[in-house]
């Protein structure tokens, strides 16, 4: 077994942004990420702070960080009150077993304590990942395990190839069917703007930062699909980013109509002509069977660690 070192702990810098970004992606190996994503989701999170983020030093050099973030403002990614998470720790793998995890781990707790936390999860997020990938980190299970952490639930990830795509005629046929009553599933246009904003209002009403994230970027609106009957929008499903499909919902009043099924193959179908060849969703939650008939496979499985502080 490796000895404990001696170490130093500082809390993050704007200059260390693509330091951590390579300390993640040396650690996190299945779920490597880019600054730009790092800057846009932990970094602009409205309740991310530096002194949440620490980076672990040893002669000199940068071995591990950690990222915990206490609820406050409340937004799409937001824990409830009390419930603080710990987005990502990780050591470089030349200095593991040194002390340097519990070391990082206990200076996030003591971060989410001094925030009135009373309780923290792992790694629950959905759009980084949903948990610990049994698979891909069986250390981390193992260490945070012995720490007192358990697993209070699983999370999976589905995807699926593109290469194959071909509508079901059920959906063909619903599709047909929503037309007769006014239903339109079509890609988003800018017209289209304020009333997707309503929809979100009314039934999802953190989704509108994805949406607006879009508009930000400046990325093509024809890989986001609404269902509209007259001005009202009924369902969105939109390509997040790269091959991850998400978020995706229908209206409750409009559950159980087949709209869900014609939004997915119609994102699907845009992404295929646009080159990709394979489409993931991050986390289904009891949504798998749905999936699955959309001829998504299960590709991880995750767990959901808690602890009480």
């Amino acid at each position: 077994m490796k000895q404990s070192v001696e170490a130093s702990l500082r809390t993050f810098t704007g200059a260390d942004e693509h330091v951590v970004v390579d300390l993640w992606n040396a650690t996190y190996t299945r779920d490597p990420i880019s600054a730009k994503r790092f800057k846009r989701q932990t970094l602009g999170d409205p309740n991310f702070s530096p002194e949440g983020c620490w980076l672990v030093e040893v002669d000199g050099k940068v071995a591990g960080f950690a990222v915990a973030v206490a609820p406050g403002v409340q937004h799409v990614f937001a824990r409830p009150a009390g419930v603080g998470r710990i987005t990502a720790l990780g050591v470089l793998p030349s200095h593991q077993r040194r002390g340097l995890g519990t070391i990082l781990l206990e200076r996030a707790l003591s971060f989410l304590k001094e925030r009135d936390c009373r309780r923290v999860v792992v790694a629950a997020h959905e759009y980084y990942v949903a948990g610990i990938d049994r698979d891909a980190y069986p250390g981390g299970l193992a260490f945070l395990t012995s720490k007192g952490f358990a697993e209070v639930g699983d999370a999976v990830a589905m995807g699926r190839m593109l290469y194959d795509l071909d509508w079901p005629q059920k959906v063909r046929e619903g599709e047909a069917a929503l037309s007769r009553e006014g239903v339109v599933v079509k890609y988003v246009e800018p017209q289209d703007r304020e009333v997707v904003k309503g929809f979100f209002q009314a039934e999802f009403a953190t989704w509108v930062e994805f949406y607006q994230r879009k508009l930000d970027d400046g990325d093509e609106l024809d890989d986001i699909v609404i269902a509209k009957r007259g001005d009202q929008v009924l369902g969105y499903c939109q390509r997040l980013e790269a091959d991850h499909v998400g978020p995706f919902g229908v209206a409750e009043a409009w559950r159980n109509r087949g709209i869900g099924g014609v939004m997915l193959y119609r994102l699907l179908e845009r992404m295929q002509q646009k080159g990709y060849r394979f489409a993931w969703f991050g986390e289904t939650g009891r949504a798998q069977p749905y999936y699955e008939r959309a001829g998504f496979k299960l590709t991880r499985r995750y767990a959901v660690m808690a602890k009480e502080l």
